[in-house]
């Protein structure tokens, strides 16, 4: 493989890596929003120690999600790569501590991010602004 056929599909795995990570983010806060039970995510919430306005509280974390989507996809910068790679390790430990049995769910709700911290890894490094 020549040097410009591997700095294309490196380029190719970028904008796929990108991509899907705004996917992500955006379906996430489409459906934790608009499909998922509400009132789950609240007990959640509270069971976590949110208790003050946790409507509120997940509003914001939806509009977060769906702002960390675009960005993905129209304005990624390393900024925007850290500030991912920090609110999902937080979200993460979060949840691994108050939530624990979300370790141990067959669909790895938890365990996939491990996935999304390489992928944001791989972003960060081969970001260009």
């Amino acid at each position: 493989m020549s040097m410009y056929q591997r700095e294309q599909k490196l380029n190719q795995l970028y904008w796929a890596v990108r991509f899907g990570l705004a996917f992500i983010w955006i379906w996430t806060a489409i459906v934790s929003w608009f499909i998922y039970p509400q009132a789950e995510s609240l007990m959640w919430l509270r069971k976590v120690g949110v208790t003050y306005q946790p409507v509120m509280w997940l509003m914001g974390a939806c509009l977060f999600d769906l702002a960390m989507g675009i960005a993905s996809a129209f304005f990624a910068s390393k900024r925007i790569w850290q500030a991912q790679l920090l609110m999902v390790i937080f979200y993460s430990l979060v949840i691994a501590l108050e939530l624990p049995e979300f370790l141990f769910h067959p669909f790895g709700p938890i365990t996939k991010n491990i996935a999304v911290v390489g992928c944001l890894f791989y972003l960060l490094i081969m970001e260009k602004r």
